[in-house]
């Protein structure tokens, strides 16, 4: 699983159990990043151990449905940090002690167990070899720098404008550019990573559903990791794996909250975006481009309706056109007014150059950073980020006539 990293919040998965005013331990926070009721069984209980990677498992040693002494010796077979406690009436009883040490369990407890009696369990775990794994940092009095974070989203209302594309490359850019962390979040089956030729091991549609709280600790395994500094993630895997589905909204919010905690800029890559539940995930977002090519009127004219659904959410997004031509008889701000939106930026088009970087797997700003169309990007990039931009020289044929 993940690697062991400092970590100033210990996490603990539940097991058919309910352990109330367990708040922290010696200034460290306890977060509670599951609960498997008995009806989900040894597989969920398996799955969320690996998943959540939580030092912690507590879990019911006398239900029926649970096999804590099982669960830890597969956890020890792979060699994973994570603690298995089992509370039981059994804790006295010499000869389940022997069986549930010799499986790899930690710790036995009576069920009646008190706070001050699991705390005292948890600090003693905390100070052994174990739990010297976990590399945990307890700071008492630290004052947490909060970062500004902004969630971005790239939408369109027809396919074929180069919006992945596009978000791919901001990605990059806003990362080099500005040297602070970004996040790309791809809402759909993850042609993000396949325009690095990146591969998701987990995806977030993966995360089950017994987890209630999401923090950034959790989402960090999710993350694949680009050598510009961008970090991906993707909700699902390629239609090979499972296909699409509609995206809970509460749990979205979720993932966005957890994200904005730890990177300074969040990329979402929206599916195609002219139905009820696509225009209401647009309201988590500080701000919407959408994605349009200016000779093409089917895009124009998606681009529109998009445009009607997104005001009855009281969403007001900006354009970003792409591909746009040097001898397009209509200018881009001509056409930004008749649709009622204000011109972000603009990208021209250069097919040829584009398409070779999206077949060898490497981002133009990468492979062509002196293009005309990766400096396009890198403006755009320093736009978003608030960065001083010289702007595109005039001509009478582009940009915004």
């Amino acid at each position: 699983m993940a690697e062991s990293v400092d970590r100033a919040t210990l996490r603990i998965l539940l097991a058919g159990l309910e352990i109330l005013g367990l708040e922290s331990v010696d200034n460290l926070p306890i977060l509670i990043v599951g609960r498997i009721k008995p009806s989900d069984g040894q597989e969920a209980l398996a799955e969320s151990s690996l998943t959540l990677a939580p030092h912690f498992v507590f879990v019911n040693g006398d239900e029926t449905n649970f096999d804590g002494l099982e669960l830890a010796q597969m956890l020890r077979e792979q060699k994973l940090p994570t603690t298995v406690v089992l509370f039981t009436e059994k804790f006295q009883d010499e000869n389940f002690l022997r069986v549930a040490a010799l499986a790899g369990v930690e710790e036995v407890l009576p069920k009646e167990a008190t706070s001050e009696q699991i705390c005292q369990m948890i600090r003693d775990v905390i100070s052994s070899p174990r739990g010297q794994q976990w590399k945990l940092v307890i700071a008492p009095e630290k004052v947490e720098e909060k970062v500004e974070s902004k969630v971005i989203a790239l939408s369109s209302g027809k396919g074929g404008v180069g919006k992945t594309t596009l978000i791919v490359n901001l990605a990059i850019a806003l990362s080099e550019e500005t040297k602070d962390s970004v996040a790309l979040l791809d809402l759909f089956i993850g042609d993000t990573l396949a325009l690095v030729n990146g591969t998701a091991k987990m995806t977030l549609s993966e995360i089950p559903e017994a987890v209630r709280e999401i923090d950034l600790e959790l989402l960090r395994p999710y993350a694949v990791r680009h050598e510009s500094g961008a970090h991906f993630y993707t909700w699902f895997f390629s239609p090979e794996r499972n296909l699409p589905e509609y995206i809970d909204i509460e749990r979205l919010e979720a993932v966005l909250k957890a994200l904005r905690q730890g990177y300074r800029f969040v990329l979402v890559d929206t599916p195609l975006t002219l139905y009820v539940p696509d225009l209401e995930l647009l309201k988590l977002m500080d701000e919407v481009l959408v994605v349009a090519v200016p000779w093409d009127l089917l895009s124009l004219r998606a681009t529109k309706a998009l445009t009607l659904g997104m005001k009855k959410w009281d969403v007001t997004p900006k354009l970003l056109f792409n591909r746009v031509q040097a001898d397009a008889d209509l200018t881009p701000s001509y056409i930004a007014s008749q649709i009622g939106l204000d011109v972000f930026d603009i990208i021209p088009n250069d097919s040829r150059a584009v398409v070779q970087s999206v077949n060898i797997g490497e981002p133009i700003v990468i492979s062509n950073p002196e293009s005309e169309v990766s400096k396009a990007i890198r403006r755009v990039a320093k736009r978003l980020a608030g960065l001083p931009v010289e702007e595109p020289k005039k001509r009478k044929f582009l940009f915004f006539g």
